[in-house]
C-alpha cells in the first residue's frame, strides 16, 4: 500500500472538509467543477455527517493531503435515497437488504494513489465495526473498477440497470452481509 497513508475519522465540522469536498467534486464530477459545485459537495456532505450512525473516513498522505475518503450512515425509511433504492426492490428485498443497513455512500481516491490498496483499505475500515446486519450501495453500471472492487471484497448484485435517481443514470445495487 502507499507509504506514509494515514486513516482518520471525520466529523461534519472537519478542518478538512474543503479538501475532502474537492477530491468528491473531481472524482464524481468534472475537473472544471464550479465553486458553487463544490459548495454543494461541502453542504451535502456535512448534511450525511450529520445523519445517525454517519462513519467517515479520510486518508492524508505523507504531506498532510487529502487522497482519499470514505463515508456512510446508518439507513432509515425517511432518507431521500433509501427511498429511492427501496423502489427499486421487492418487498422481500428491502426485508433483506434494508432493515438494520448501513448505507455505503462515497468513496473515492486522488487518481495519483490509485491501485496502491488506499480503496481497499477504506472499504474495509468503513464498515469495521459497524452495528449493522448488511450494508447497501449503489454506483453507475458503467463504473467497472468501482464493482469489481465490490465483488472482490464479497458484495452481491442485488439490481442491475436500476434508475435509482433517473432513467439516464442507471446505477447497479450491491449489498454485502456484515454479521
Amino acid at each position: 500500500m502507499g507509504e506514509n497513508i494515514e486513516f482518520i475519522e471525520f466529523y461534519c465540522n472537519d478542518s478538512d472538509m474543503d479538501e475532502i469536498a474537492e477530491l468528491y467534486c473531481k472524482t464524481f464530477l468534472a475537473k472544471d467543477y464550479s465553486r458553487k459545485e463544490k459548495q454543494l459537495a461541502i453542504q451535502n456532505i456535512t448534511k450525511h455527517a450529520n445523519y445517525k450512525g454517519f462513519k467517515g473516513l479520510k486518508a492524508k498522505d505523507g504531506k498532510g493531503n487529502i487522497v482519499g475518503f470514505s463515508y456512510g450512515y446508518t439507513s432509515v425509511p425517511e432518507q431521500f435515497y433509501r427511498q429511492k433504492i427501496a423502489e427499486q426492490l421487492s418487498e422481500t428485498e428491502c426485508k433483506t437488504w434494508l432493515y438494520n443497513s448501513f448505507e455505503f455512500v462515497e468513496l473515492a481516491v486522488s487518481p495519483y494513489f490509485r491501485r496502491l490498496g488506499i480503496a481497499s483499505k477504506l472499504h474495509d475500515m468503513l464498515i469495521e465495526n459497524i452495528d449493522h446486519r448488511t450494508t447497501v450501495l449503489t454506483t453507475r453500471i458503467d463504473n467497472n473498477p468501482a464493482i469489481n472492487l465490490y465483488r472482490k471484497k464479497g458484495w452481491k448484485l442485488i439490481k442491475n440497470n436500476a434508475p435509482v435517481i433517473s432513467e439516464n443514470n442507471l446505477q447497479v445495487i450491491l449489498g454485502k452481509e456484515i454479521n
